[in-house]
């Protein structure tokens, strides 16, 4: 019986004793390689900061991505922006995201379940600000539409109850009907 106990002692204290891998902890900072790999399906599991240096439109910003040397497109995921014929929402969208988070650090999302297959160009994130979702803030205020079934679908139901309740206080592109 001793024996037994003392084995079961050693396993477990040689199981503790394996190295753990680095950056697999929750809110742990990884190196990030200069690599367009780095968004594929095997390494966008967590939450890379990003420094936002540029706003394209009301869905898609430019980002300095930690430990990278390029800049990259990064287009929030699940949402479709107004286009500039729906002035002047278009235009709120776009003054909303160059207030909000130009010259600021946000973190990156990617969604677990499916991702943007494409290892360049332009990456599908969400993207969170002092732990408030972008993404979802444009579809609250009806400065955006949701666009389901895109390759990120993780806020999916979320987005489709923001853009119900947009419609029914009438705000932004929904006070037009």
């Amino acid at each position: 019986m001793f024996r037994r106990m003392a084995f079961g002692w050693a396993v477990l204290g040689w199981l503790l004793a394996l190295p753990v891998l680095p950056g697999h902890g929750f809110g742990e900072r990884r190196v990030v390689p200069d690599t367009p790999f780095y968004f594929d399906n095997h390494y966008f599991d967590r939450y890379p900061e990003a420094v936002v240096v540029g706003v394209v439109n009301g869905d898609t910003l430019v980002a300095q991505i930690e430990g990278e040397q390029k800049l990259r497109l990064i287009r929030l995921a699940g949402i479709q922006g107004l286009s500039p014929q729906e002035d002047p929402f278009y235009q709120q969208a776009l003054e909303l995201m160059r207030e909000r988070i130009l010259r600021r650090t946000v973190k990156l999302e990617g969604d677990k379940l499916l991702r943007n297959v494409d290892a360049t160009g332009l990456v599908e994130a969400y993207v969170w600000l002092e732990g408030q979702q972008m993404n979802a803030m444009l579809v609250r205020n009806g400065l955006a539409r949701i666009a389901p079934y895109t390759h990120n679908i993780k806020y999916d139901s979320y987005f489709r109850g923001l853009e119900k309740r947009a419609r029914q206080e009438r705000l932004g592109i929904w006070s037009r009907l």
